[in-house]
């Protein structure tokens, strides 16, 4: 009985807070409701950009066209190159967003349409044409939607650091919403293997593609919607303040902030983590070939990014979110340990997989809301809302990603996988390819979890960061004219000391904060 009045209560609760937040929060149910469901549609965008990776184990770009891993990493160093160019525009654009709809919610708008038209055209290259002729395509159209995609979704989860600035209602409204939007890979992996047994050739056949892209991607493009009507940016800064700041400062200030260094660094390494996890199509093509049991499995294993997103909350409420990114690394690499010795059976692939889908899903929490902790740093540090700024880092990925790239490729040629993809049936080149791809994995997993031993700003850090901006901000509303002086209750701030132990370090007044 203790057991339904909790349900009901819970629900009560929930519509209580409809319209209006709870107490202490910013963001009600009806507003976090739209933002997940909006989710679902980026993450039906993702599922079909996923088969477009310029990847081997990508079955369109690998197996149907036929090209080789090493070409793919030539046209991802170039992609890489053009990003690294464009990046500045990008950065500027984002704190430069024309309008009064906020940084994040007008690029969901305006992004979603072309990506879901060139991730469609992907599909539609005729096999006829020469090897050469298709790299070109893939490679011209991968560039221009990659950019527009990886904005586009960027923003979206960029919208939720700008949605309120309570970290603990942060990771509340990731966690629920990354267990809703979690609904859309689960469909499309389950569902894709089933709509391939219509054709021919299953998930090798061009014509499965040119389906599932087009629906797909515009049923995703149309659900995003719901993010940009339904969502508010709420940020604390003076009313009256017009932030202007240069590329150069900007960059420096970015440059300076070590919680930037720390999350960016461990990207550096993602690649590696993800070296067999990424290679499941492989597992169900070339391993297991039964597409009926593939969806089932689909389902299942999508069941781990279900239970990472809702244990993820409570972990970091229990840890913090440092010790739960160091535990899920941990995690992670210990998963791969057995496919080292039986990566030829699908269910130990499988059930590895789960365990470091499940650590990778609690993450999906944690490295946004470590963002936006680092976000909140640097405006508490240094005056400056930076959220486009903080993407140049990209620059500085970039350039690490060129050589990286190349390592995989290399894996996979060094083992006999040229440009004829069917000598994955044999156990002979895939096993030892395996192998080292999960070795690659646990080398991956404990170097991104190495740099957050470093990061020394826990929850009570972050709010008590959130309290002084929030006072500064009312004290220049105040001088600016437009707020009740009475309402002050201290004239004095906290500094960098009181929170990181160093005492020197006094960011209450001074000069970097003008």
């Amino acid at each position: 009985m203790q057991i339904v009045d909790k349900a009901v209560g819970v629900v009560k609760d929930f519509f209580r807070n409809w319209d209006k937040p709870a107490e202490g929060n910013y963001v009600g149910n009806k507003e976090i409701i739209a933002y997940s469901v909006g989710g679902m549609g980026v993450q039906f965008v993702a599922a079909i950009y996923a088969q477009i990776l310029l990847q081997a184990n990508c079955l369109l770009i690998g197996t149907v066209y036929g090209l080789k891993p090493t070409d793919l990493a030539m046209l991802l160093m170039i992609n890489t190159v053009i990003s690294i160019v464009i990046q500045p525009f990008k950065s500027w654009l984002i704190d430069n967003t024309p309008g009064k709809q906020g940084k994040a919610r007008p690029w969901i708008l305006w992004l979603g349409p072309p990506c879901a038209i060139l991730m469609s055209v992907t599909a539609f290259i005729p096999q006829s044409w020469s090897k050469q002729t298709i790299l070109i395509c893939v490679g011209v159209l991968y560039i221009l939607m990659n950019f527009i995609y990886q904005f586009y979704f960027g923003m979206y989860t960029q919208l939720v650091q700008l949605e309120t600035p309570n970290t603990n209602e942060r990771a509340k409204i990731i966690s629920i919403s990354s267990i809703i939007y979690s609904l859309a890979p689960t469909i499309t992996g389950a569902a894709f293997p089933l709509i391939a047994t219509f054709f021919e050739l299953g998930q090798v056949d061009q014509n499965f593609y040119k389906v599932i892209f087009p629906v797909f991607s515009f049923l995703g493009c149309g659900l995003g919607m719901f993010a940009y009507f339904g969502t508010k940016e709420r940020i604390i800064v003076p009313r009256r303040q017009v932030q202007k700041v240069k590329f150069v400062d900007g960059f420096v200030k970015i440059c300076k902030n070590r919680y930037f260094w720390i999350n960016n660094v461990s990207t550096w390494f993602a690649f590696a983590r993800a070296a067999i996890t990424g290679s499941m199509y492989w597992a169900y093509v070339y391993m297991l070939q039964n597409e009926s049991i593939q969806a089932v499995a689909s389902l299942v294993i999508g069941t781990a990014s279900l239970v990472g997103m809702a244990i993820g909350p409570f972990m970091i409420k229990k840890i913090g979110k440092r010790n739960t990114v160091l535990l899920t690394d941990g995690v992670f690499a210990l998963s791969m340990v057995p496919l080292i010795f039986y990566n030829n059976n699908f269910y130990v692939f499988a059930a590895a997989c789960y365990v470091a889908f499940w650590a990778t899903a609690v993450q999906i929490i944690t490295t946004p809301a470590m963002s936006a902790d680092a976000l909140d740093y640097q405006q508490w540090k240094t005056g400056d809302r930076l959220e486009g700024f903080s993407q140049n880092f990209a620059i500085i990925n970039s350039l690490i990603a060129i050589g990286t790239n190349y390592i995989l490729p290399f894996i996979y040629e060094y083992y006999g996988l040229i440009n004829d993809y069917d000598v994955l049936y044999d156990e002979a080149v895939r096993s030892p390819m395996l192998v080292a791809m999960a070795v690659l994995a646990v080398a991956g997993a404990l170097l991104h979890g190495a740099p957050y031993i470093f990061w020394n700003m826990t929850e009570k850090d972050q709010e008590r960061m959130i309290e002084d901006l929030k006072k500064r901000a009312h004290e220049q509303n105040v001088l600016d004219g437009c707020a009740d002086a009475s309402l002050l209750s201290s004239d004095e701030h906290i500094n960098e000391g009181d929170i990181f132990g160093d005492e020197s370090a006094n960011v209450g007044d001074g000069e970097e904060r003008q």
